[in-house]
């Protein structure tokens, strides 16, 4: 396949054809992906440019959009106080369902719908997703996440910064250090994996879901629809079992933390 290359300098919309990968590198401003199956090729719109160009390259089947700062020399320069508005833009990609999407940024704001499989990565912007599916995976560093309505697995990674996430999960893998975390499961009876420092983890399941619950901690309290599960071990520890219903499997909720409440409810 050609390679073909722009240098955005102002707010325009580029359409590119023959795209199975996008990779999105953004610094400030906010970086959105929408997934849409009447989509063919790959739409770029720039709203907002800052004073160095945006740079759009397609390199066979895969799609750059971006700026080469938002590797370590645009982290590098917001240490030394460089303004940011060098490069702060505002970006829209319109995407075919069928193209693997990957975004990164550094404190740009980062939104992804109705992609399979994402991966969004940041160092301090807030990661929102919705409508996805597949095997989708969070980075940050101190931004929140937010995921509303995603069909599949889940892989967060947060060092501080509020997660919240809902939908037909299958199994949830979340590593964070500090920050609150809110996973809703609707319809389905998941496999939640949790790992924290310190922070509350609330799990939201589906009336009548049966709950496997395991918990490790030197300090914290575990609550199952409102009563306060006892410790069985030192220094924290509880275990809780209840065999599938009929018809329905059992959730499985198993958390390691430093500190924590841990609460699970059914409704």
């Amino acid at each position: 396949m050609s390679t073909e290359s722009w240098a955005v300098a102002a707010p325009q919309t580029l359409d590119v054809a023959d795209v199975t990968e996008v990779k999105v590198r953004m610094v400030e401003g906010r970086a959105e992906v929408v997934a849409d199956e009447a989509a063919t090729g790959v739409r770029v719109e720039v709203s907002r440019v800052g004073t160095r160009p945006l740079h759009v390259a397609r390199d066979g089947g895969v799609l750059r959009v971006g700026y080469d700062g938002a590797r370590l020399q645009g982290w590098v320069d917001r240490l030394r106080g460089v303004s940011p508005d060098a490069e702060r833009a505002v970006v829209r990609l319109v995407v075919p369902r069928s193209v693997r999407v990957d975004v990164a940024t550094i404190g740009a704001e980062a939104e992804v719908s109705g992609a399979e499989a994402p991966v969004v990565k940041t160092v301090t912007g807030a990661v929102r997703a919705s409508g996805t599916s597949g095997s989708l995976s969070l980075k940050t560093i101190s931004g929140g996440a937010s995921v509303t309505g995603h069909t599949g697995d889940v892989s967060a990674s947060l060092g501080s910064g509020a997660l919240s996430l809902d939908g037909a999960l299958g199994r949830v893998t979340v590593n964070t250090v500090s920050g609150p975390v809110r996973i809703t499961g609707t319809g389905t009876s998941p496999l939640v994996d949790i790992k924290s420092v310190s922070g509350p983890v609330e799990v939201y399941l589906d009336a009548g879901t049966p709950v496997n619950l395991r918990v490790r901690a030197m300090s914290g309290t575990v609550v199952l629809d409102g009563s306060v599960l006892p410790s069985t071990g030192r220094p924290f520890a509880v275990d809780h079992a209840e065999a599938p219903a009929e018809g329905r499997a059992a959730a499985y909720v198993s958390a390691a933390l430093t500190t924590g409440t841990v609460t699970v409810t059914r409704s």
